[in-house]
């Protein structure tokens, strides 16, 4: 073939930008599992911290069993106060056992994320914080549209059709090619050696229509291409700005709880002593402790949701996995 007129060169991009499109589907596959991995590791971390709030409580809840047993042997305290006391020992140790359990299927959840069952035991680093991001939304979406995965993915699929679609059309036009043999034949030796060469032009005049639904199929897949890549243009973008949201919700969270289990413990530490003064009741004291287990845990809860707001907007933006 001397010149097909773009034929041979409209496959070969096509070919080269499907082959672009494989890559960035296997570097979003990575994003994919490192984004399950974090999300998995901090699942993990958040059920370790919960269920260290229900041991604290669960001692608390013991702590004041014993002290309700001592006050009624001495007659300060009714038998109320002891039964209570019981009540709310066997309901932080169900909560216990239930802390426990969600941190046994985190551990799970993670080494299933990982692809690995360790027979050693091993501890996790805490590093439940919070990190800064100091990026704007605008930067962000900016970020996720230009160099996210999945997006370079679509936009390769869409030139690799558009560049099928040409060489679809490309069929109406001529190809030139040269030709040529050479041949001994003979009786007896020395063969006689003949040749022929020459130059061809094939033009194409009429196939049918088969040309024609050919460049429409290929066209019809370039539109869906292209439609693909505005719809995940527009889910990108919406997820970008709902996780920026998110994000800066939970770091408001984690302000707002923090400050209530300043509170909280206050509020406990002022109930026991009131009740060990005998001002005070034993509902205000379990009270006082379910307040502060349910701060802890929505502070946890909020750094549990910051994180994982963090893990998913920088996989929204490509910065994820290496």
């Amino acid at each position: 073939t001397l010149f097909d007129f773009g034929k041979a060169t409209n496959k070969i991009s096509a070919s080269s930008e499907l082959l672009d499109a494989s890559s960035f589907n296997a570097q979003s596959s990575r994003d994919n599992i490192a984004m399950n991995v974090q999300l998995a590791y901090f699942g993990l971390v958040q059920a370790q911290r919960v269920a260290k709030v229900n041991e604290l409580a669960m001692e608390q809840a013991e702590r004041h069993l014993h002290q309700a047993k001592a006050f009624y042997n001495a007659g300060r305290r009714p038998l109320f106060d002891v039964t209570k006391a019981e009540v709310d020992v066997a309901n932080a140790n169900v909560s216990l056992i239930r802390a426990r359990n969600q941190m046994r299927v985190a551990n799970v959840q993670l080494e299933n994320a990982m692809g690995i069952h360790p027979r050693q035991s091993y501890v996790l680093t805490d590093t439940l914080t919070v990190v800064p991001f100091t990026m704007s939304l605008d930067s962000v979406k900016g970020l996720a549209l230009n160099q996210r995965p999945d997006v370079q993915s679509a936009r390769a699929l869409l030139a690799a059709n558009q560049s099928l679609a040409s060489s679809a059309w490309d069929q109406h036009l001529p190809s030139l090619s040269a030709f040529g043999n050479l041949t001994w034949t003979n009786f007896d030796f020395p063969l006689f050696s003949r040749w022929n060469a020459g130059v061809t032009l094939s033009i194409p005049v009429f196939q049918g229509f088969s040309i024609v639904g050919q460049v429409e199929q290929a066209e019809a897949n370039a539109d869906a291409a292209k439609a693909n890549l505005d719809l995940l243009t527009e889910a990108i973008t919406l997820e970008v700005e709902q996780t920026y949201l998110g994000l800066e919700e939970a770091e408001e969270r984690i302000a707002a709880t923090t400050k209530l289990v300043e509170q909280a413990e206050q509020n406990l530490n002022l109930a026991e002593k009131q009740y060990a003064a005998g001002v005070g009741t034993a509902i205000e004291a379990t009270d006082a402790q379910l307040t502060l287990s349910n701060a802890r845990i929505t502070n946890i809860q909020a750094l549990y949701d910051y994180n994982s707001a963090l893990v998913r907007l920088k996989r929204a933006i490509g910065r994820l996995a290496p």
